[in-house]
């Protein structure tokens, strides 16, 4: 797995290594699982380390074709572009500029770090991202290094996983 996945009722939060396209497939998952759980729009949250490498030909791909889904399951999606200095504000300003297109007007948000994302989201959804963000740090996936590209553990098909009960958090 090139990622990491933690959430809580009303947020996901991910942590990115080499992207590959079964965690993409994850990721969905998680994200609608969240969203049923919820029974409303979550946060998602993803921070992309500074040396994580981009997705490549098809993982990028899936990626895209998969974003419309996400899009409709979240009220807010934040992306954690770390980094330093005049290339890294200009990826953050890219990254920002090109998937403004996909999104509604004030859900997509690009941050160096997390101290930006409450400021983001509606006060509804503050407990939820304060909530994902500690949990997050206690793992972490916060400061730590992205994920080593390994085999994806084996768990439930979407098929399997819509006929478990729907827990409250993860």
């Amino acid at each position: 797995m090139a990622c990491e996945i933690v959430s809580v009722e009303g947020a996901v939060f991910v942590l990115w290594g080499k992207p590959n396209k079964t965690d993409f497939e994850r990721v969905l998952n998680r994200v609608e699982l969240i969203r049923t759980a919820t029974g409303g729009p979550i946060v998602f949250i993803t921070r992309v380390p500074v040396n994580a490498p981009p997705p490549e030909g098809d993982t990028r791909a899936q990626m895209n074709a998969m974003m419309p889904q996400v899009i409709k399951l979240c009220s807010s999606y934040h992306v954690l572009l770390e980094g330093s200095g005049f290339i890294s504000a200009v990826k953050r300003a890219i990254l920002a500029g090109f998937l403004q297109l996909g999104f509604r007007n004030g859900t997509f948000f690009v941050h160096e770090n997390e101290k930006g994302v409450l400021s983001k989201v509606e006060r509804s959804e503050r407990a939820a991202v304060e909530a994902i963000l500690t949990l997050a740090r206690s793992k972490g996936l916060l400061s730590g290094p992205p994920p080593e590209d390994a085999p994806p553990l084996p768990g439930p098909s979407r098929a399997e996983r819509g006929k478990l009960g729907q827990p409250r958090a993860h």
